[in-house]
């Protein structure tokens, strides 16, 4: 069973005696060092000379500091950069700074879970894991609501690695809403392969492969790119607010006859083999592997896909449309 936690479970005193680096200021690391410093916390925010990110920090009132300077005088250090760019930064601009006896925290277990850093046996390593975008975590914040979190210790130190995990969950606010225990392993394994089967891979691929299929039987693709596309919006809705039972309450009947003959047909064996490919990949390393290959010969598999779909029948037929019916 699953372990929740919230506000009452966390102490904000716990961060008091310590400056918190936040190394990485985009989307995540933006939104989690202005909550923090809403908190009360004492952040400090580590970027490079004439990076947009320095400029952005500057103008939200934080004093300019290179990763080397937080990495040589806060105790906290959050890793807030993307997964293939955080062994290069560290070796070079983080562990030959380091005090003894740091925390480390996380966004994402992919660094800790693939070992792609040598982090020191005497430090905290904990991770604190909105299950949202920065831009959501900062909105919700700033409502005075939260975003879930899940949270997770990999190396305990000082003894104290939960209590700070806890009371910078609390910070950023996502302790408002609540946090999950689980471990750096789980949340790396669920998130990656939630990406691949469902959110960025399975869904976007049956939109185009149904996209195709209906243009390619003579249909309008204004009409095929709102049916398959659009409207998707209206489900994701659905799901969120009431759950899988609750969508199919609120669908005519058609659709639900529907959906009882072909998703199971969709969804067949082979898929089914295929998803269980997936997540090996990714449990055994496989795919963590590949990607850090990838990146490091400047991602030519991503750019080829990404080109492909920017100049695709179903991005173009999208791009007419904004124009003309202005959604």
């Amino acid at each position: 069973m699953a372990k929740f936690y919230f506000e009452t479970d966390a102490q904000l005193e716990q961060l008091d005696q310590y400056s918190i680096g936040i190394i990485g200021y985009g989307n995540q690391g933006r939104a989690q060092a202005l909550n923090l410093r809403d908190s009360g916390a004492r952040v400090v925010v580590g970027t490079r000379d004439g990076s947009s990110s320095r400029e952005q920090a500057l103008k939200d009132g934080f004093t300019a500091h290179t990763v080397e300077e937080v990495s040589n005088n806060c105790e906290i250090l959050s890793i807030m950069l993307p997964d293939e760019v955080i062994p290069q930064v560290y070796s070079e601009s983080i562990e030959p700074y380091l005090e003894a006896h740091n925390t480390f925290v996380f966004a994402h277990g992919f660094t800790v879970f693939h070992k792609t850093i040598n982090i020191p046996n005497d430090a905290d390593v904990v991770l604190v894991a909105p299950t949202g975008p920065g831009s959501k975590l900062r909105s919700l914040f700033e409502a005075g609501s939260g975003l879930p979190a899940l949270l997770a210790v990999e190396q305990d130190s000082s003894g104290e690695a939960w209590q700070r995990c806890l009371a910078y969950a609390k910070g950023i606010g996502c302790l408002r809403a609540g946090g999950i225990k689980t471990t750096f392993a789980e949340e790396t394994v669920t998130d990656l392969y939630c990406e691949q089967a469902v959110l960025c891979g399975g869904m976007p691929e049956l939109i185009k492969a149904s996209f195709e299929t209906l243009v390619q039987s003579g249909y309008q693709p204004e009409l095929a790119y709102i049916s398959c596309l659009k409207e998707v919006k209206l489900i994701a809705d659905l799901l969120f607010e009431r759950g899988l039972d609750g969508m199919r309450q609120a669908i005519s009947n058609t659709a639900k006859f529907g959906s009882a003959v072909a998703g199971p047909a969709l969804v067949n064996e082979a898929t089914r083999h295929e998803l269980a490919s997936i997540l090996s990949r990714i449990e055994s390393g496989q795919f963590g592997k590949q990607f850090l290959q990838e990146s490091a010969c400047g991602s030519p598999v991503t750019n080829s896909f990404v080109s492909a779909e920017k100049h695709s029948g179903l991005t173009r037929t999208g791009l007419s449309l904004r124009d003309d019916l202005h959604f």
